[in-house]
């Protein structure tokens, strides 16, 4: 990684006393010239550049809209923030009915209901199993839910619903007659979760008469337990500590989609004890995060793209066959992202980015 390498040994020379970083950046060529530049083919953009993955028949965009942060916006910016996201392809929206306590649900139904032809062309996916102080995975809850999210979003159907979170209590049978009958009014199409662990979707799928298609988890370079794990395996590393039970590759072997959130996010303690979650491209995380945002800067400016991109890239990039959700409300910045499926990431580019965010190899 030249551009990480080049800040590593700049360092070096700082704590030898060699005075300041001086850092140039110069365009990096590909010899080969096998990869062409993104701006050589942003004008089949809109025709071929985003992908697509089946889910049990639904071809759905690999790069999702999230609907949670929705619920204060003018109807007008929704429109436009819809319609964009159509524009470059994206067709998958994700919800859920405890987001905005409705609300959000409630905004994008009255865009479906001012122009009923973009149903269409959507892929509508919710959530239900959260309420205030508990989770409720029961069939009432469940059936209710789902009626509730139909009405507010104004369509006869949900694509894909998923079990927002895992209960301790839910009663996989209760499940099953809920799914048995959603599917059988035609009122949701298919099936997953969210947040759940190997065993915990295991012992669901051997109850539920239905495929499991998604499993919904965070994320993104710099929070990646469920990659950290099967790395460090064998090592005495704190990373190496399943927490998900071989989740990824379960998955894979399983067939089960996994959708990533919090796609830009981190966490972390600064010294001065402030706990900080949000996007480790904000000038709040730079500084913990500088390596990573140089490491991916420079790949954006070597793929003549946005760092965005990149970062959604590294996620797509894995072989896994994942779908990235992201959280933007404002149409503009959703072409930060459009170039996501097109960045050619290679292998090496994967782990750079990976050990820039502060991950080690063993």
């Amino acid at each position: 990684m030249q551009y990480f390498a080049q800040f590593v040994k700049s360092i070096k020379g700082v704590a030898r006393g060699r005075g300041k970083i001086f850092i140039k950046r110069r365009p990096i060529k590909d010899p080969t010239k096998k990869r062409q530049t993104l701006a050589n083919r942003r004008s089949v953009w809109y025709n071929h550049r985003m992908k697509y993955i089946d889910v049990g028949g639904i071809k759905a965009s690999k790069l999702a809209l999230g609907c949670m942060r929705i619920a204060d916006k003018p109807i007008e910016n929704i429109a436009r923030l819809v319609s964009a996201a159509l524009d470059i392809g994206i067709n998958l929206f994700d919800h859920a009915d405890i987001y905005g306590g409705g609300k959000c649900e409630q905004l994008y139904g009255e865009l479906i209901k001012n122009r009923p032809s973009l149903r269409e062309r959507m892929v509508l996916q919710t959530k239900c199993g959260i309420m205030s102080g508990r989770y409720n995975l029961g069939y009432n809850h469940i059936i209710e839910s789902v009626e509730g999210s139909l009405k507010r979003l104004n369509t006869d159907r949900i694509d894909i619903l998923l079990l927002h979170r895992p209960d301790t209590l839910m009663r996989p049978e209760e499940i099953a007659r809920a799914f048995d009958r959603l599917e059988r009014d035609g009122k949701v199409l298919r099936f997953g979760v969210s947040n759940f662990s190997v065993m915990q979707t295991e012992y669901l799928q051997s109850v539920v008469n239905q495929k499991l298609y998604v499993n919904q988890m965070q994320l993104s370079p710099a929070f990646c337990p469920i990659i950290d794990a099967g790395i460090n395996v064998n090592t005495s590393s704190p990373a190496a500590v399943d927490r998900d039970g071989g989740l990824l590759e379960y998955c894979r072997m399983r067939g089960i989609t996994i959708q990533t959130y919090g796609t830009m996010q981190c966490e972390f303690t600064d010294e001065s004890g402030y706990f900080y979650s949000g996007a480790f491209t904000t000038d709040a995380a730079k500084k913990k995060y500088f390596a990573l945002n140089f490491c991916i800067d420079g790949l954006a400016q070597k793929y003549n793209t946005t760092k965005e991109a990149v970062a959604v890239a590294w996620i797509l990039h894995h072989p896994a066959n994942m779908q990235a959700v992201i959280g933007t409300t404002l149409d503009r910045h959703l072409t930060d992202y459009k170039d996501c499926c097109e960045v050619p990431l290679d292998d090496r580019e994967w782990y750079e980015i990976y050990r820039a965010a502060g991950h080690t190899l063993p």
